[in-house]
């Protein structure tokens, strides 16, 4: 990993949250102070329980409760009697410790009292002299090729009982980074050593970062400039002004591309807005080649703009325009058929094309399959697309029922196909079985049942209609076979005769119906054979 030491810079201490929570007015915050060569504990007085001569500090390491040191506060004789020196701020005495190192710090009041008062971890201790903090980063600046931004530093401090300068291990610093929105505290590992990642996205701020720490009086800051890219939308067409019918869809290619840090130029994923901006605007997404490859639907006249959505990673290129002439309404749906076949398939077929004008290669519009039940009103079963001057082939989703009405709508441009009625006469399989249930291989079974069809809302019997006996054993792997036929009688009922063979299933299917009936399949049987 490139390792690129950037200057680091002084400057005056700014306000650093305390490390430990407090509990309210009567927590007190502790923290360190050296002066000539002499290490202190800073206390801030924020109690109106006990004033600060009642105060001493006990010193110990971290996840251990033995005290290293006690120390009492100097100059609170200046706390006059009539004031609690509420946010006073006062030095203890010099603090000797066994070796270099972060400690705990306790505040007890009145101690070996009855009222006496104990506020655990108010700070930390630092004891070590001359702390020198140093900052590098993993890369120069931020950028959409190096949206991680790693800042690296170290911390090395001279031994107060040695002299030796060593690394100041498991201390804690207070870090911000600005214009990432981040902040709060590092620990030094044991070779003094801490990292800061802070991970930025195309909506982060466009502008230098400046990465901040405080370590009691120590402060240096690193500052990473914020690099856009310049982002290049080319787009091969439509180009100038064209004609094109309403709701028709113009196809748009193109691609996006960006100069990377190194100079090249390398494809890139974009949404890509496209629109007239009067609120009908669509978004599409480049591929990762960095093709477009999308429509437009044409709903208006007018210049229709293609552009990139914003970024911070990237500068805005000028937007790609083309005009939509005022076109007539001229789209037309030619040879349209409707067919629904014996298992309830609508499927329209037809033509799309124009009365008059010309439309770009390609051009293609969304048409709908719409459904209108007796007495009720037109609704979308679904759409597919279709292209101009091309026929075209498509079924609806829906089943179709008796008596409604189907027909096809060019979405967004107000042409529609007349109603046609599809549907076909219902029939149904029923009182259906084999039998005898449960026989001995070679015996002999029964299928039976019945076939009606629904005249207005009665159910009719419907004789002379072939029945198809189907069956499948009940091996796996087993696919349903046709093992024979009968006809239904006057009154609609069927029966065949069959040689018990093996455990399956068995089903009677009316299917070779006329142009006017729906098929219609009876329940599934399993027969169990001894």
């Amino acid at each position: 990993m490139l390792a690129t030491s950037l200057v680091a810079s002084s400057a005056t201490l700014i306000a650093v949250p305390a490390a430990h929570a407090g509990d309210g007015d009567s927590r007190g915050r502790t923290e360190t102070v050296q002066e000539g060569g002499t290490i202190y504990a800073s206390y801030e007085h924020m109690s109106s329980r006990f004033r600060p001569e009642d105060v001493t500090l006990k010193i110990h390491e971290k996840n251990r409760s033995e005290v290293l040191a006690s120390v009492r506060l100097v100059g609170t004789d200046t706390c006059p009697a009539t004031s609690d020196c509420y946010e006073d701020v006062f030095r203890s005495e010099p603090v000797t410790l066994p070796a270099m190192g972060a400690y705990v710090i306790d505040v007890v009041a009145r101690e070996g009292q009855p009222d006496e008062v104990v506020q655990r971890s108010t700070g930390f201790l630092n004891y070590g002299l001359n702390p020198k903090l140093t900052l590098s980063s993993s890369h120069p600046w931020v950028s959409y090729d190096h949206p991680t931004a790693k800042v690296s530093g170290s911390l090395v401090a001279e031994d107060p009982n040695t002299h030796e300068v060593k690394p100041f291990a498991g201390v804690g610093l207070y870090y911000r980074a600005r214009e990432a929105h981040g902040e709060g505290w590092v620990w030094t590992n044991q070779k003094g050593r801490f990292t800061t990642t802070k991970y930025y996205d195309e909506y982060s701020s466009a502008a230098t970062t400046k990465f901040e720490y405080m370590f009691d009086e120590q402060y240096e800051s690193l500052s990473l400039p914020f690099r856009q890219q310049e982002l290049k939308l080319t787009v091969d067409t439509p180009t100038g002004t064209l004609t094109a019918p309403y709701g028709s869809e113009i196809p748009i290619r193109g691609k996006l591309t960006r100069i990377a840090d190194d100079g090249t130029e390398k494809p890139v994923a974009k949404e890509v807005r496209i629109g007239t901006g009067a609120g009908t605007d669509t978004t599409a997404v480049s591929g990762q080649d960095g093709v477009l490859a999308t429509g437009y639907t044409v709903k208006q006249s007018g210049q229709v703009r293609v552009w990139p959505t914003g970024s911070n990673w990237f500068t805005a290129p000028a937007p790609h325009s083309f005009t939509v002439a005022r076109p007539p309404q001229t789209s037309t749906l030619s040879n349209v058929k409707g067919t629904v076949d014996k298992y309830r398939k609508v499927t329209f077929t037809g033509k799309l094309g124009v009365t008059e004008g010309t439309y770009p290669a390609g051009t293609k519009a969304e048409i709908s399959i719409d459904h209108r039940p007796a007495g009720g009103s037109w609704t979308s079963t679904g759409t597919f697309e279709a292209a101009y001057g091309s026929s075209f082939t498509a079924s609806s989703p829906k089943k179709a029922d008796s008596g409604a009405q189907w027909r096809l709508r060019l979405v967004h441009a107000g042409v529609d196909s007349p109603g046609v009625k599809l549907g076909r006469t219902y029939t149904r399989v029923w009182n259906d079985g084999v039998s005898p249930e449960g026989v001995r291989k070679g015996s002999t079974l029964t299928a039976k049942g019945g076939l009606m069809h629904k005249s207005g809302s009665t159910w009719r019997p419907y004789a002379g209609h072939k029945i198809r006996v189907w069956f499948k054993a009940k091996s796996a792997g087993s696919a349903w076979k046709e093992l024979g036929s009968t006809k239904t009688l006057s009154d609609g009922t069927f029966s065949k005769k069959f040689t018990a063979k093996q455990d399956g299933t068995w089903q009677m299917r009316y299917t070779d119906t006329d142009a006017s009936h729906y098929a219609d399949y009876g329940s599934e049987d399993y027969v169990d054979v001894r």
